[in-house]
């Protein structure tokens, strides 16, 4: 049986729940004992015993955490490194404005670590095209593509009924993405204004701010989050087209395509691959296209519907969880 050691981030971050802990109960079928430890908050001496411990396991899997090289290379020799990460951690991130700390994303230590990293392991696990890209630079060979995953639904009901009048659009994230809704709040305002039976819902750990638009806010949770998935009608994600945002993984895009919802999306990095521009959803690159597409998906409801349908069938040929982790075994064995 194959064993792999899996350090992961801490276990409220959405990463670690969709690229780690969603697979779980699923690698004994495969013949793979998994054995997830939390890397975070562990001192020295605990890292120390961690990596001292490689030569049990054929694999050691670390999951986005910036290890030092002293570390790394002690893993190295004992076993087989996996890197995997979902983040352009060579880039600021978008919303912030100024100078980041020596473990934030982007700082001259981060990019450093990621470098050596990238170069050590057996095999790199990139979440997107762009992340992939950067790591092939360092490490070609060792280097696949491996989308975050979402598992299949039960008991979806996709649309049969036209309704002009009620169409809610949701955006779902964390706390540190809700920036991004102001990118298009010109927009979402307007569309607003003109539509007053359009709904806008925001599901996240607090609501937006400072924006013209109003969203009615419903606090995220693991258990809510199936509910509010299933009561919008279209999902969107906006984005700004930089390198960090381009490293994103569209996973928000990934969550509405589940539940049969047509997207609009930014078209920027991981979005292209998500979204199949007017079969699925939209792509918008300026402000008026992201007006078209909302007032397309508001006032011509039947073409909205066929979307989602085709958004679904796009997700479980792609970024279905058994699909992906079928991938990720045969890189293993």
């Amino acid at each position: 049986m194959l064993k792999i050691l899996c350090l992961h981030i801490a276990h409220k971050q959405a990463s670690y729940r969709y690229r780690v802990e969603q697979f779980l109960p699923y690698w004994k079928q495969y013949g793979i004992e998994f054995e997830p430890v939390c890397i975070v908050g562990k001192n020295y001496f605990e890292k120390l015993q961690l990596a001292l411990s490689s030569n049990k396991y054929d694999y050691v899997w670390l999951q986005r955490k910036l290890l030092s090289p002293f570390f790394i290379n002690l893993i190295t020799k004992r076993s087989k490194l996996i890197y995997d990460y979902d983040d352009a951690l060579y880039s600021i991130e978008s919303q912030r404005n100024n100078k980041p700390k020596p473990t934030h994303p982007g700082s001259k230590q981060s990019i450093e670590r990621l470098n050596y990293i990238l170069k050590r392991a057996s095999l790199v696990f990139a979440g997107s095209e762009a992340l992939y890209n950067y790591s092939a630079r360092y490490n070609a060979s060792a280097t696949f593509l491996i989308p975050t995953a979402f598992p299949a639904q039960s008991n979806i009901s996709l649309p049969s009924k036209i309704n002009n009048n009620s169409v809610t659009i949701g955006w779902i994230g964390s706390i540190q993405n809700l920036f991004f809704l102001s990118i298009i709040d010109d927009v979402t305002a307007a569309i607003q204004q003109r539509y007053p039976d359009v709904r806008f819902s925001v599901m996240s750990g607090k609501p937006p701010e400072g924006l013209k638009t109003h969203w009615d806010f419903v606090a995220w949770s693991k258990e809510g989050e199936d509910a509010w998935l299933r009561s919008i009608d279209v999902g969107i994600m906006p984005l700004v087209d930089d390198e960090w945002s381009r490293g994103k993984c569209a996973f928000k895009l990934l969550q509405y395509m589940a539940y049969g919802k047509p997207v609009i999306a930014s078209a920027v990095g991981a979005n292209y691959a998500a979204v199949l521009h007017g079969e699925s959803g939209f792509l918008a690159k300026t402000l008026d296209e992201w007006r078209s597409a909302f007032e397309i998906m508001i006032t011509n409801r039947a073409l909205s519907f066929s979307m989602g349908q085709a958004s679904l069938n796009h997700f479980l040929l792609h970024y279905e969880l058994r699909h992906v982790q079928n991938k990720i075994v045969s890189l293993l064995q």
